[in-house]
């Protein structure tokens, strides 16, 4: 595990409380906030992945620039993302990776939420 690696924190649900995702009360789109990390540099692609146990998934990119170093990365999650084909007991999970020029890809730890109607 490279330095990068143990600094990287789990991309984070707003709207999530104690790990459990209401979507009932879910606006449309939801957002999805990857935090700022140390090493970032202009040109890094941010990519953010959401997958549910009820095989759904949605993916969004973000290439940084000299304006976005040091903030958050806030994505737009389509809710049906999370809605469709809810059933009791389903999860979801996120998780981003950091791509560069200069070094391998970095994978965040995994955020996992229950999801609620």
């Amino acid at each position: 595990m490279t330095a990068q690696q143990q600094v990287l924190l789990p991309p984070v649900l707003p709207d999530a409380f104690n790990d459990v995702l209401y979507v009932h009360n879910l606006t449309d789109p939801v957002r999805g906030v990857v935090p700022p990390h140390a090493n970032a540099t202009v040109g890094d692609r941010v990519e953010l992945t959401v997958k549910t146990s009820t095989n759904n998934q949605w993916h969004g990119s973000f290439v940084l620039t000299a304006s976005s170093l040091g903030k958050p990365v806030v994505f737009d999650i389509l809710k049906e993302t999370f809605a469709k084909g809810l059933i009791a007991g389903a999860s979801a999970t996120l998780y981003y990776t950091i791509t560069n020029a200069f070094s391998p890809p970095v994978v965040s730890p995994v955020l996992t939420v229950r999801l609620e109607l």
